[in-house]
């Protein structure tokens, strides 16, 4: 072998581990989706996560349908479900396709499918507040400047959603469980340290990276 040919066999050593790193399951607010940015475009994604775990389709995790580009869609503890804002991602939803995980996405502090509302709690170090029943159910609309506040400046805030575990679990509500879910009614916001929504037990269903606000340009 010439001394160009050492040469780019060396080079293609060095880009496989390079390569591996591109993905580290990790969603950090303000900023990305393991190699998923704000700035990321469709034809990027087959570069960064292989064309053969790429494909079109739609994503069903809202109130409608939605088109989306969908990644690892055969394993529930990897898939993406990407929107779009024409040629920019719109939002990146995480483990589509189960509420319960196992899910290898996750926030450097620790946020999780299959989270607990409890150790929710403590990760942000004090009570958030969630959406009521009457209005985006079970989204966190608050983290009351805990640890897990974000900045309104940057682009790319988390979304998180949680839901009653007895829905999760497919059963009936026990009666103390509908007694919550009827005081719960309404469209003021929830503290998860209110007894009637710690009866329910939620647990964290939905993690979706939003690409929106004054740091995306838009």
């Amino acid at each position: 072998m010439d001394r160009v040919g050492r040469f780019l066999a060396l080079l293609v050593l060095l880009a496989a581990p390079v390569a591996a790193q591109k993905n580290d399951w990790l969603i950090v607010p303000g900023q990305r989706v393991g190699p998923i940015t704000a700035a990321t475009t469709r034809a990027d994604l087959d570069t960064l996560l292989g064309k053969e775990n790429v494909h079109d389709g739609t994503f069903e995790g809202g109130d409608v349908p939605e088109a989306a580009t969908m990644v690892w869609g055969g394993d529930s503890s990897t898939a993406l479900a990407i929107t779009w804002d024409q040629e920019r991602p719109l939002a990146v939803h995480a483990c589509v396709g189960t509420q319960t995980g196992p899910c290898r996405w996750r926030t450097a502090s620790g946020i999780r499918v299959g989270l607990p509302i409890r150790e929710l709690e403590k990760l942000n170090g004090k009570a958030l507040q969630v959406a009521g029943i009457g209005q985006e159910q079970g989204k966190v609309v608050s983290w009351r400047h805990g640890a897990l506040e974000e900045d309104p400046a940057l682009c790319g805030h988390l979304l998180v959603r949680l839901t009653p575990i007895a829905e999760v679990e497919g059963r009936a509500m026990s009666k103390d469980e509908a007694s919550s879910i009827k005081s719960l009614q309404g469209d003021k916001p929830v503290n998860s340290n209110s007894v009637a929504l710690l009866t329910l037990n939620p647990i964290v269903t939905g993690i979706a990276l939003e690409f929106s606000g004054a740091g995306c340009g838009k």
